[in-house]
């Protein structure tokens, strides 16, 4: 496994003002209103060029059984790659351009009944889009106050389900004391996208609090249950295929979240030291001045599932601006969450192959773990 940076131990003094400064961000946040939103301006995705990520997928060997929950899709024609020129370091070919499975321009689409194209379980196509930072096909709307014990915010498409499209719910923690306002622009740029995000107003508990995430959790078994309750969701999600995402210590509880049934890939945003045992591929960003052998070292826990952490040189609190300016984040998570959720075949340019996206600056070079390494499950 590939390592970045120094080590930077997080001591209780720093978090100690990261909470007090993120403390000052929320309460100077303006409150956000309930209704429809405007989209998102649109973000720049990562340069190109570089040196390869890692290996492409061998064989097709991502795949697991057909309908399973929470299992990846396999990448490429039939879940297979091409090998790469012999003594290239073993490295093999990206994933095939346009096998079966990629979405078609300018449709959205009911999920295949039957199908072992990569995403099918579940998965609802989207139409092919060059800049994976700019917004997506859907207009949104946001409401506050929703979810158990009215504790939470959805920022949805609108409408749902047009041409029985299914869309994958995200559970998102946020930082601690922040509020889902300082997380609008991310959280409506993925509605845009198809997904439907709920987002819990407040976690108030350090890293690995309990109740952080007990406060995910019960906001993703409620979002599921939604969907065969009367209600604007009803046979709308594709409960099969949920996400779970943080920032700080939300990003900490949605790695403990990923054995959860439903999730089948989960994002973790400058989160810190835990473990979790995921089922589905996992995406760790961090950043070189920020606490990031605490996300190396949740790397090496996660043995049961293909992981990769990529870093920006930015620190803890630089991520509030990122996220609220459509920045650097954008396009690798967008990227990331329809490549495995809805079988976008080509956003695996920005994780694979001689000129992936995010080999090159602003990017660090990225750390894998051996399931990564094998793309196998």
């Amino acid at each position: 496994m590939r390592r970045l940076g120094p080590r930077r131990d997080l001591k209780v003094g720093r978090w100690l003002a990261i909470a007090a400064t993120l403390l000052a961000c929320s309460s100077a946040d303006s409150k956000m209103q309930t209704g429809a939103i405007a989209e998102p301006p649109s973000g720049a995705a990562g340069g190109t060029g570089g040196a390869p990520l890692v290996s492409a997928p061998i064989g097709g060997s991502m795949a697991m059984a057909a309908g399973a929950a929470g299992a990846p899709p396999p990448v490429g024609t039939g879940g297979t790659t091409d090998a790469g020129v012999g003594g290239m370091g073993g490295m093999v070919g990206t994933p095939a351009a346009g096998t079966a499975g990629a979405p078609v321009a300018g449709m959205l689409s009911a999920p295949d009944a039957g199908s072992t194209d990569a995403g099918a379980t579940g998965a609802s196509r989207l139409p092919a889009i060059a800049d994976y930072g700019a917004e997506g096909p859907f207009e949104t709307t946001m409401e506050s106050n929703t979810g158990p014990g009215g504790s939470y915010t959805v920022f949805r498409p609108e409408p749902l389900g047009a041409n029985g499209f299914l869309h994958a719910p995200i559970i998102f923690g946020p930082g601690i004391i922040t509020t889902p306002s300082q997380y609008r622009t991310l959280l409506t740029h993925l509605a845009s996208h198809g997904f439907v995000v709920l987002c819990a107003n407040s976690l108030t508990g350090g890293p690995n609090a309990p109740g952080n995430l007990t406060a995910m959790r019960s906001g993703l078994d409620w979002l599921i249950a939604q969907n065969t309750a009367a209600g604007v969701f009803q046979g709308k999600l594709a409960v099969d295929r949920a996400i779970a995402m943080g920032y700080s210590i939300g990003a900490t509880a949605s790695i403990q979240l990923s054995s959860h049934e439903a999730i089948m890939t989960t994002v973790m945003i400058h989160g810190h030291n835990t473990s979790g045992d995921p089922h589905g591929p996992v995406l760790l960003l961090t950043g070189t001045q920020d606490v990031i052998d605490d996300v190396r070292d949740t790397l090496s826990t996660l043995e049961e599932a293909p992981a990769i952490m990529a870093a920006l040189p930015i620190g803890h609190l630089d991520v509030l601006s990122e996220l609220s300016a459509s920045g650097r984040y954008f396009a690798p998570i967008t990227a990331w969450l329809r490549y495995w959720v809805n079988a976008d075949q080509d956003a695996a340019r920005l994780f694979w192959g001689d000129a992936c996206e995010m080999c090159s600056s602003p990017w660090i070079t990225p750390e894998t773990n051996a399931k990564w390494d094998a793309q196998t499950l």
